[in-house]
């Protein structure tokens, strides 16, 4: 009962603080300086990446390099096949060699007209010519133009072209002394590095033959001596055409040129397809960039990454007007033209020199009397 009578006493609760006024932040918190700093450092940072490198028309040097590494990595892994038995044991290509790395360029519209039978020069950060297994200096053979006499004095008169040159040898010679398969194979595989006089590189093919051309880091190197009478001349040419890679002209829409070697670091491959994809859009392929459809780089055996990739493939520009078309065909129907009077003049000069060779008369050794019927 004496619970019942108690009062109950009201419950008391604590009086709620005044509600304060918000206020901006202040620059002398030091924590949210710093962070709203460092936001806006990097939003400023971004915007200027973004405005000063982000053109369509420019290779990515970390895509280029991730690349390179995927296919020194592809390299390095690369099953091993089931062994040629037939395979030429002293082959340059073998494992033990450095693989060539080639940039794949495909355009829009054809980069010429018309095949070019010299090649054109590509200057590069990094010479293709000196990566050899064994990392010494590459042993150069010179093939010249006749008299190879020249030539060989100016390289004997100075000891460091002598010490870079080790063979010349004269177009001439190298018809008579170099004759069967086994001796050219033999040439190709005493030298690393070929130099042949530009006057003459047009004639090699025919000349050397699969034991040069089969192998492309074997193919001769053209190289302007014509005119080049002291050893420093020499010199300076010969180191200039060793710094390059050259690029074969055809009218086609797809072409590859070789830019680096497997034992190049993957930041030196960079380089080198950096600065052969900067030389042939200003000046070799017609257009520049906005004719180029993809660049991949590739090995021999690999398959072709993707480096750079258009985002129109084709616009208005590149579609043909009709005024163009026209004028396309009849430089068409002109080329056919001089092409079947080539043929023309040829069968007729065949013809004439049939119908001027002399009857040989029947020897006293009873030979057969050989006769050349007029064909008109």
């Amino acid at each position: 009962m004496a619970r019942s009578k108690q009062s109950k006493k009201p419950t008391q609760t604590a009086p709620k603080p005044p509600a304060q006024p918000k206020t901006p932040i202040k620059a002398t918190d030091t924590s949210t300086a710093l962070t709203i700093s460092k936001k806006a450092k990097a939003a400023a940072e971004a915007v200027a990446k973004k405005v000063t490198s982000e053109s369509p028309y420019q290779l990515n040097k970390t895509q280029v390099v991730t690349a390179a590494t995927a296919l020194q990595k592809w390299l390095a892994n690369k099953p091993s096949l089931v062994p040629n038995l037939l395979a030429d044991p002293e082959d340059a290509s073998s494992a033990a060699n450095p693989v060539a790395i080639w940039l794949v360029l495909s355009t829009k519209k054809y980069i010429v007209d018309e095949r070019k039978l010299k090649p054109v020069r590509i200057p590069l950060a990094h010479s293709i010519s000196s990566a050899s297994a064994t990392g010494a200096a590459p042993s150069v053979c010179l093939i010249v133009k006749d008299p190879q006499r020249k030539f060989k004095d100016i390289v004997a008169l100075s000891s460091p072209l002598s010490g870079l040159v080790t063979k010349v040898v004269g177009v001439g010679k190298l018809k008579k002394k170099y004759k069967s398969f086994e001796s050219k194979r033999l040439l190709c595989e005493a030298h690393d590095v070929f130099l042949a006089d530009d006057r003459i590189i047009t004639m090699l093919p025919k000349i050397l033959g699969n034991a040069f051309y089969k192998k492309t880091t074997k193919v001769p190197i053209p190289v302007s001596i014509d005119g080049k009478d002291t050893p420093a001349q020499l010199e300076k040419e010969i180191n200039k055409s060793l710094n390059s890679t050259y690029l074969h002209l055809q009218p086609a829409a797809s072409t590859s040129v070789r830019v680096a070697m497997s034992s190049f670091t993957p930041e030196q491959i960079a380089e080198n397809v950096i600065g052969a994809v900067d030389e042939l859009t200003s000046k070799r392929i017609p257009g520049g960039w906005r004719n180029l459809k993809a660049l991949h780089i590739k090995t021999p055996e690999s398959a072709a990454l993707p480096i750079w990739m258009t985002a129109d493939v084709y616009t208005d520009e590149d579609v043909l007007k009709p005024e163009e078309e026209q004028e396309r065909i009849r430089k068409e129907a002109e080329k056919a033209a001089e092409r079947v009077e080539r043929k023309k003049i040829k069968n007729a000069k065949k013809r004439k020199g049939l119908s001027d060779a002399p009857v040989q008369d029947e020897d006293q050794s009873g030979g057969k009397k050989a006769k050349v019927d007029e064909k008109e």
